[in-house]
């Protein structure tokens, strides 16, 4: 059959059409990885974290929801906002902004407002927590690119690519990645933070420390790089309170430590 050039004329109108809406639907955070919102990031209309089968979305109609295979979590806000965007601010608030800046939701973290760096991570059981602030960090090295909130502790949360939480582990040579930077336990007991393209930019120093050594983050968020007698070879600063933590290997060129949970969509009645 003979096409008229008018029919592919409006073929390629729908298929310009199609393709925008899937690019919509599959926009990401702004500037991390797709299961981790910073302090700073925005994610825009219709943009979305993903982890596994969940989703948490920002929606076109202005309302935020989580789809997961659990009972989910919205914002209830929808058509309360045109063009809105999501951010993670500095006090550990997710806040909902429509297109005029004014807010139109935000989280809200349980005890003080303590101001500094936190995440947002889409965690693989389902659910979005707010750890923070930053109680550890590798250095920047400069590359560029409440409701009462419920323990993990009572849960088994599966392992993730960039992220480690409390009581996780990371045994020798296994690693967390993320683009270009690899932090990895290697087997000779060092501990490090490797950019692809020049090799190691931070290490804890404990090469030959000792033999199947292992890297844990306890419920006070601290980092510890024990050996198979369980005798610590390396440890970061521990934060002052006990919770629920995790690190996060970052686009940046840093490995960042935020803790405790603030809030999460875990305790909206699961």
């Amino acid at each position: 059959m003979e096409i008229i050039p008018s029919s592919i004329h409006q073929l390629s109108l729908l298929l310009l059409v199609l393709s925008s809406t899937v690019s919509l639907l599959a926009r990401p955070s702004t500037a991390n990885d797709s299961n981790v919102l910073l302090t700073g990031d925005v994610l825009p209309t219709n943009g979305q974290l993903s982890n596994g089968d969940a989703t948490f979305v920002m929606q076109g109609d202005c309302n935020l929801v989580l789809y997961n295979k659990r009972r989910g979590f919205q914002s209830n806000t929808h058509g309360n906002g045109d063009n809105c965007t999501l951010a993670l601010n500095d006090l550990g608030q997710l806040v909902i902004k429509g297109a005029s800046g004014s807010a139109v939701w935000s989280s809200t973290p349980r005890g003080n407002y303590t101001r500094g760096k936190y995440a947002a991570v889409l965690r693989p059981d389902g659910e979005v927590a707010i750890y923070g602030p930053a109680v550890w960090s590798t250095p920047n090295f400069g590359f560029s690119a409440a409701r009462g909130a419920v323990s993990t502790r009572a849960m088994e949360v599966p392992m993730a690519n960039n992220v480690l939480f409390s009581s996780q582990v990371l045994y020798d040579d296994a690693q967390l990645t993320t683009r270009d930077y690899i932090f990895t336990m290697s087997e000779n007991c060092n501990l490090a933070l490797v950019k692809r393209s020049r090799g190691i930019i931070w290490q804890s120093g404990t090469i030959d420390g000792g033999e199947y050594c292992f890297l844990r983050l306890d419920h006070r968020g601290q980092l510890a790089v024990v050996d198979d007698e369980y005798k610590t070879v390396w440890r970061s600063q521990p934060a002052s309170k006990d919770g629920d933590y995790v690190l996060v290997v970052q686009i940046n060129g840093q490995a960042v430590v935020y803790g405790p949970v603030v809030w999460s969509t875990a305790a909206y009645g699961h």
